[in-house]
């Protein structure tokens, strides 16, 4: 069995183990992807009071608005499908001393952590996602083709690529700060402007969201192709894909480099 069909195997019964683990307690299950499901159900409300009081959304349409929102769910979604052990990294793997048990197998240290931290929560974001992405797009409407489609799911995938590279950098790095808390919190909070579009920002965060901490790719940048009639469509757009294949090569650096140095948990 070549390394690629054993990873496979591997990851299938990852999932297959996390899900009757997480089937175990249906009702607990039931009820954590309700309270995720609301969670980001508020954010809809949010979205709605601030259309009403931020004088420079009023230069969007309420549904484009939406779009962008249900849109970054969607990758979002994929990435909170395996992202807990980012969340957890340092403390559990860095501090307790789980990196070295990961060290111990033939199996890819990186794929290991990531599907150890599978979590169906996502299952919430990608049906809310979905739910408004087709409102807004009806409300809109914008015709879906195969073309629009496979675009669509182009874009999803690099939005995709920058979240998880973003994080896996962040995740990364810790291996040079091996604190518990780690760099992901703070990062984590900066996502939040994803979901609204950038142009109502100062110039100074779009230059953030854009060229240092990418998250303008997540939502926004993709977002203006389908909203092409309406919204004026920046270039960058097109540079999602590579965004997001930029910020999985830094991303994929700095596990490998973090890994070189890494001496253990013994003191």
């Amino acid at each position: 069995m070549n390394t690629l069909s054993r990873h496979l195997l591997v990851g299938w019964l990852y999932v297959v183990q996390a899900m009757k683990m997480r089937l175990e307690y249906r009702a607990d299950f039931a009820v954590e992807c309700l309270a995720a499901l609301l969670q980001q159900a508020t954010q809809l409300l949010v979205l709605e009071v601030l259309f009403d009081n931020v004088p420079l959304l009023q230069n969007w349409k309420r549904e484009e608005v939406f779009f962008i929102y249900g849109f970054m769910l969607l990758p979002r979604a994929l990435f909170d499908a395996t992202a807990m052990s980012f969340y957890m990294f340092s403390d559990k793997y860095l501090v307790q001393g789980e990196m070295d048990r990961l060290l111990l197998r033939p199996l890819s240290t990186l794929f290991q952590m990531m599907m150890e931290g599978i979590s169906f929560d996502f299952l919430a974001d990608l049906a809310l996602g979905i739910t408004v992405l087709s409102y807004a797009s009806s409300k809109l409407g914008l015709e879906w083709t195969y073309s629009t489609g496979l675009l669509l799911v182009v874009m999803m995938l690099g939005a995709y690529g920058v979240l998880t590279g973003v994080f896996l950098t962040m995740t990364g790095l810790s291996f040079w700060s091996q604190d518990r808390v780690g760099l992901i919190p703070p990062v984590y909070n900066l996502l939040n402007f994803a979901q609204y579009p950038l142009n109502i920002f100062h110039k100074v965060v779009v230059f953030i969201l854009t060229f240092m901490i990418p998250f303008g790719f997540v939502a926004y940048y993709p977002s203006t192709l389908f909203l092409r009639e309406s919204a004026q469509i920046p270039g960058l757009a097109w540079f999602t894909p590579l965004a997001g294949l930029i910020c999985l090569a830094v991303a994929g650096f700095t596990w490998r480099a973090g890994l070189r140095q890494y001496a253990g948990a013994g003191s």
